[in-house]
C-alpha cells in the first residue's frame, strides 16, 4: 500500500509547489498597487473621523448604493492605522489567508464527514482550490489589488472560508452537546461583520444558511445534529441580520430607477445565473475542466489498490451519489442568490463581483471530479483496474502540474508594468506633497491612465476621485494632466 501512494504523495508536492508558484506571483503583483478612486475616499473618511464614526455617518448620510456596507470601511480604517502603506500589505496577506483558510476547510469538512486519508490530501485539495478560483477571477485588478474592490468583494470570503472552518470544529468538539451561548454570540458577531462587507456574500449566507438548517433538521440524526443546528442558527441570524441593516439604509431611498416586480427580479436572477454558466464554460474551458479532470484522476488513483477500497462502505457511496445528483442544483441556487442583488438593481453583475460565483463553481467541479474519480477506481471492469491505467492517470496528472507553474511564470510577466507604476505613483505622490509643502493648493499634476476599469485622476477638478483625492492630501483641488509618454521623464525632471 506504502509503495502504491507514493506516486500521490509526490504529486500533491508537485501541484503544491506549483499552485505556490501562481498564487506567489498573484501576491507579488499586489505589493506595487497604489491608491486609486475610492481608496481615496475611504482614508480621508476613516483618518477625518473615527472608524465607527465613519462607518455610522457614511450609512446615514451616504448618497450612493455602497454607503449601505458597514464592514468594508471598518476593514480600511484597520488597515489604514499602518499607514499608506497598508494598500501594498493587503493583497499578499489575502492571498496568503485565503490559501490557509481554504485548507483549514477542507481539514474540517473531512474530519466531519468522518473520511480517513491523510492530511497532505487536505492540503492538496485546499490549494488547488485556491488556485482555480483565483486563476479563473475575470478582473484579478479589482478583486485582489483595488483595496476599495477587495474589501467588498473578497475579504469577506477569506473571512467566510475561516468562520466555516471553525464552525465545523466546533460541532466536532461539541460532542452533541450545545455550546456556550458565547460562542454562539461569537458567530452571530461574526456572522454579521462578514455580511455587512456587500449584499452577494450575505444574500448566499442566508440561503446557504437556510439550507443547511433544512437538512439539518429532516436529515440529520446522529450527535453532531443539536450543536450543527444551534451554531447555525447564531450564524443564519447575524448574516439576516446583516442584510435587513443594509435594506432598510438611507442609501437605499437615493437608489435611482423603478425597482423591478419579484416575477421580473426572479426572472433576471435566473437568467443571469444561466448565462454566467454557459459564459464561463465557453470562455474558459480548459481551466473548469481542469478542475474536474485533476480531482478526478487524483482520486482515481488514491483508491486504486485493493486496501483504500475496503475503506468506502456501500452506505457511504451512497451518500456520495447523493451529493453529486445535488451539488450542482444547490450550486445554481447559491450563484443565483448572490446575483439577486445585481438583478434587484437591473444589471448583470460586474466582473469583480461575479468571483464568488467563480468559486463556488470551482470547489463544486472539483467535488464531483473527486467522487467520480473514487467511484471509477470501484468499478468491477478490467480497463480501471489495470495498471496502464494507473500509470497513464500517474502521467497525465504530472504533465497536467505544469499548468499552474506556467500560469505563474505569466502572471509574472506583468512585474514591469506594474513596477513603473509604482515608480511613477510614489514620484507623482513626492511632486504633491512638495506642492502643498509650498503652500499650492490648487494642483495640476500628471495624470496615469485607469487599471482594468479602475478610474484614475480626471483632467476636471470637480470630478468625484479628484475631490476624494483633494481631501487625502488636504489640498483645496487636484487637476490631473496627461502627459505624452515621450515627455514623462522630463516632467519628473530626469
Amino acid at each position: 500500500m506504502k509503495n502504491k501512494n507514493t506516486p500521490i504523495q509526490y504529486i500533491v508536492l508537485l501541484y503544491a509547489l506549483a499552485s505556490i508558484v501562481f498564487l506567489l506571483a498573484i501576491a507579488y503583483l499586489g505589493t506595487f498597487t497604489r491608491y486609486m478612486a475610492d481608496d481615496y475616499c475611504e482614508s480621508f473618511m476613516v483618518t477625518d473621523d473615527s472608524i465607527l464614526g465613519a462607518v455610522l455617518d457614511r450609512y446615514m448620510n451616504g448618497r450612493w448604493r455602497a454607503a449601505n456596507r458597514l464592514s468594508n470601511l471598518m476593514f480600511v480604517g484597520f488597515f489604514e492605522l499602518l499607514g499608506k502603506h497598508n494598500v501594498e500589505i493587503i493583497p499578499p496577506l489575502m492571498i496568503l489567508l485565503w490559501t490557509i483558510g481554504l485548507i483549514w476547510l477542507v481539514y474540517e469538512i473531512r474530519k466531519l464527514a468522518r473520511l480517513s486519508w491523510p492530511l497532505y490530501i487536505d492540503f492538496f485539495l485546499g490549494i488547488l482550490l485556491a488556485f482555480f478560483s483565483v486563476f479563473e477571477a475575470p478582473n484579478r485588478f479589482q478583486i485582489f489589488y483595488w483595496r476599495s474592490s477587495m474589501a467588498t468583494h473578497f475579504v469577506p470570503l477569506v473571512l467566510l472560508n475561516f468562520m466555516l472552518a471553525f464552525l465545523l470544529s466546533n460541532i466536532r468538539s461539541a460532542q452533541g452537546q450545545r455550546k456556550p451561548a458565547w460562542v454562539g454570540f461569537l458567530f452571530f458577531f461574526a456572522s454579521f461583520i462578514i455580511g455587512g462587507f456587500s449584499e452577494p456574500p450575505v444574500t448566499v449566507m442566508v440561503v446557504g444558511c437556510g439550507l443547511s438548517l433544512f437538512y439539518i433538521w429532516y436529515f440529520v440524526k446522529h450527535e453532531d445534529r443539536r450543536p450543527a443546528f444551534h451554531l447555525l442558527a447564531w450564524i443564519f441570524s447575524g448574516a439576516l441580520s446583516a442584510l435587513l441593516v443594509m435594506a432598510v439604509s438611507p442609501a437605499i431611498a437615493h437608489l435611482r430607477g423603478d425597482t423591478p416586480s419579484f416575477s421580473m427580479w426572479v426572472f433576471r436572477t435566473t437568467q443571469y445565473t444561466y448565462l454566467f454558466l454557459i459564459d464561463t464554460f465557453k470562455t474558459l474551458p480548459i481551466p473548469t475542466a481542469l478542475s474536474f479532470g485533476v480531482p478526478a484522476l487524483f482520486f482515481y488513483t488514491l483508491y486504486f489498490n485493493k486496501e483504500n477500497k475496503q475503506e468506502i462502505s456501500q452506505q457511504r457511496w451512497k451518500i456520495n451519489f447523493y451529493i453529486m445528483l445535488i451539488a450542482p442544483f444547490i450550486l445554481a441556487l447559491l450563484i443565483a442568490a448572490g446575483f439577486s442583488p445585481s438583478a434587484y438593481g437591473q444589471s448583470f453583475p460586474v466582473a469583480r463581483a461575479r468571483f464568488f460565483a467563480h468559486y463556488l463553481l470551482s470547489a463544486t467541479l472539483i467535488l464531483e471530479g473527486a467522487f467520480l474519480g473514487a467511484w471509477l477506481s470501484q468499478l468491477k471492469f478490467p480497463v480501471f483496474h489495470s495498471k496502464y491505467s494507473f500509470g497513464a492517470s500517474i502521467f497525465i496528472l504530472v504533465v497536467l502540474a505544469f499548468y499552474p507553474l506556467r500560469a505563474g511564470l505569466q502572471v509574472l510577466q506583468n512585474v514591469p508594468a506594474y513596477r513603473e507604476r509604482e515608480l511613477l505613483w510614489d514620484k507623482r505622490d513626492a511632486i504633491i506633497r512638495d506642492l502643498k509643502a509650498q503652500g499650492e493648493t490648487d494642483l495640476v499634476i500628471i495624470q496615469f491612465d485607469g487599471v482594468d476599469g479602475t478610474k484614475e485622476l480626471d483632467v476636471s477638478a470637480k470630478h468625484w476621485a479628484n475631490g476624494c483625492a483633494a481631501q487625502y492630501y488636504d489640498v483645496h483641488s487636484i487637476r490631473a494632466i496627461p502627459v505624452p509618454p515621450e515627455y514623462i521623464d522630463e516632467y519628473f525632471g530626469e
